[in-house]
């Protein structure tokens, strides 16, 4: 290591420089050999280095479903507001349901009425089969007694014409009380159409998820059909990344990925392949993959922004170094003694973010560089570290 008084004896020596006043050269080799440089620093360790396909999009909802009333009217509530956690069937809202309410009783009305009309046909038409019994049992007694003589032909031919009226009467009320049986039917049918409109007054989730957007406010009057509410699915959350085409050959469905939201930038989160797309942006010569996250944090939003990161080769376990620790020349700065020293390294497999070193480097070690990238440290110098950087 060397000293002070290895400095004195070396400024000693450099007869050949008298015009440099010694104090000088004496201050400015202190301050090369004494005053230590800021450097940042990495402890060798062993790990995963791995090759990864990187790309950057935002965080999606497999499905986002805008919510409508069936029927028109005035919202007297909203009982969700944005970013709302929903379940499945969850009231949402509420139409006013007076002018529904109104519509119903008159139903309920109409198909008393109807009933009530089939009531009376029915009772009409038992009477006219009495009526047309009692008339056909009079003709077959009449015509008995006309052969045997006791009758005139004219109380034959009247007991007759009473059976014909009789049997047309039956007929009559029957018909009619096929109308009365239709009527009733659709007043019915009316009666339950009213009360399943009475029904959807209310607003329901279809989907497990989060409400997102307010379209609508309560006082507002909407049409059927009319989007009130936005809800997005939580079933299935997936980033949406463009990646380089070049990395296409290297991906495929169901593959694993790990996702990071801009949101929650110290967390990793597992994920897959769900879909890879099949055609690239002709300028930016990226395509669309995208990963389904199989977790996620509380908070997040959909539309944020999210990176996603896919392996595509590595070795599991090696020592190794960031990349960005790596030299000209294969070689590497280290600390040895307080002091900046290069060592040659033989590097193996170049992942991502880190290069697996066979040679030079045992785990422990500690490699620096300037943290002003790409200035070299200079040798021999003292060094102050800054770790993890």
């Amino acid at each position: 290591m060397t000293t002070p008084k290895d400095v004195l004896r070396w400024v000693a020596s450099r007869r050949s420089l008298p015009w440099i006043p010694p104090a000088l050269l004496l201050g400015g080799l202190a301050f090369r050999f004494i005053v230590p440089v800021e450097a940042a620093a990495y402890r060798v360790d062993r790990g995963p280095v791995l090759r990864e396909v990187r790309g950057t999009g935002t965080l999606e909802s497999v499905q986002e479903v805008p919510l409508a009333f069936k029927m028109g009217g005035r919202i007297t509530e909203l009982q969700v507001d944005e970013g709302s956690p929903i379940r499945r069937g969850q009231v949402l809202g509420r139409l006013d349901p007076a002018d529904f309410q109104a519509q119903l009783a008159m139903a309920s009305s109409g198909r008393g009425q109807a009933e009530a009309a089939l009531g009376r046909t029915g009772a009409e038409l038992e009477q006219a089969r009495a009526s047309a019994s009692r008339a056909k049992a009079d003709h077959q007694r009449i015509q008995q007694l006309h052969r045997e003589g006791i009758l005139s032909r004219a109380e034959l031919d009247a007991a007759q014409e009473r059976l014909k009226v009789a049997e047309a009467m039956v007929k009559a009320v029957d018909a009619s009380g096929a109308s009365a049986r239709e009527g009733a039917a659709l007043a019915r049918s009316a009666e339950s159409l009213q009360r399943l409109n009475l029904s959807e007054v209310r607003l329901l989730s279809p989907v497990d998820g989060l409400l997102v957007k307010r379209l609508r406010e309560p006082g507002n009057i909407v049409g059927a059909g009319t989007p009130v509410l936005s809800v997005v699915s939580t079933r299935k959350l997936w980033i949406r990344a463009w990646v380089d085409e070049a990395a296409l050959g290297s991906l495929r469905v169901g593959q694993p990925a790990e996702g990071v939201l801009r949101s929650h930038p110290g967390q990793v989160f597992p994920g897959r392949i769900d879909r890879i797309a099949r055609q690239a942006d002709r300028q930016t010569h990226e395509l669309l993959v995208d990963v389904e996250l199989l977790g996620w944090p509380e908070g997040f939003a959909v539309g944020q922004r999210a990176d996603v990161r896919i392996a595509i080769g590595g070795t599991p376990d090696a020592v190794r170094i960031p990349a960005t620790f790596i030299g000209s020349g294969n070689t590497c700065t280290v600390a040895r003694s307080g002091r900046i020293r290069r060592v040659p390294v033989r590097p193996g497999f170049i992942g991502s973010d880190f290069v697996e070193i066979r040679e030079g480097l045992e785990p422990g070690d500690q490699v620096l560089r300037s943290p002003e990238d790409p200035k070299e440290l200079p040798s021999l110098r003292r060094v102050r570290v800054r770790e993890g950087q």
